[in-house]
């Protein structure tokens, strides 16, 4: 049984289900806020794209000193070496995230948020190869587990089968044990994290920047992650407390989105 089977027998508790459905009306305010911000709607999400392309730059260590950073992100100036380079990819890497997030027919794959990584880092990084084991299970390779789980996430999301954000919760955690890719699995984990709240319809990180809140607390969330980890190797993850910092982050967003609209 995998983390999702599990969902089927799963009631959400009494307090995860109330900020779920408060999440739901705030949610349900989307044709509200894009009604708001029609008329500035390139500004605040252009805004927010700089923002986060910033804030990936910084957590990635670039060294281009400010001026030359401001110049690509915000004026697209053209890039003079290998790291300035980078800082243009991260740019047009969000746009693209952003834009396939619209796209619902369209399942995550392994490949696509391996591309995420070539897309900064080059052709170098592969998908991981060695074996990968649990507990009474068979060995399988990486490649086959972490696409495995990938597909019974997609499944589980056609099918309705459980609410998404707990879905994609659960999805985050596998990852993080899985570690899929033969480097950045932690930046890879963060850019599929931001890509599937925006297919689970959290608009508000089209206004306000998704990567400033989370490496705010980054440490927090890979905490609770690791902690919820405890028995992974045993085939199973407690995702409770993850999920209630997704919606933690969720609420936040709207907050400060509100916060805009004053």
């Amino acid at each position: 049984m995998n983390n999702f089977d599990y969902l089927k027998n799963y009631q959400i508790p009494g307090d995860l289900l109330l900020e779920l459905l408060s999440l739901y009306k705030t949610i349900g305010k989307s044709e509200i806020y894009s009604s708001i911000y029609k008329e500035d709607y390139l500004v605040n999400y252009n805004n927010s794209i700089e923002e986060d392309t910033f804030e990936l730059v910084k957590y990635l260590g670039l060294k281009v000193s400010f001026e030359r950073q401001r110049l690509i992100i915000t004026k697209d100036f053209t890039p003079k070496n290998k790291e300035e380079q980078m800082i243009a990819s991260i740019k047009r890497m969000l746009i693209s995230i952003r834009s396939n997030a619209l796209e619902f027919k369209y399942p995550i794959n392994s490949v696509d948020i391996l591309d995420l990584l070539k897309r900064i880092y080059g052709p170098s990084i592969k998908i991981n190869s060695n074996e990968f084991s649990i507990q009474g299970a068979k060995n399988k390779s990486v490649r086959y587990k972490f696409n495995t789980i990938l597909d019974d996430y997609d499944a589980a999301i056609d099918q309705k089968l459980y609410e998404p954000l707990i879905l994609s919760s659960i999805l985050i955690m596998e990852m993080y044990n899985i570690k899929p890719y033969s480097e950045y699995n932690e930046l890879a984990l963060i850019l599929t994290y931001y890509y599937l709240l925006l297919k689970c319809g959290i608009i508000s990180f089209n206004y306000v920047s998704f990567f400033k809140m989370f490496f705010e607390n980054k440490e927090e969330a890979i905490d609770l992650i690791r902690k919820g980890s405890i028995n992974y190797d045993q085939g199973t993850i407690f995702f409770y407390e993850f999920v209630k910092y997704t919606l933690k982050l969720i609420n936040k967003s709207f907050d400060e989105l509100n916060e805009i609209e004053k």
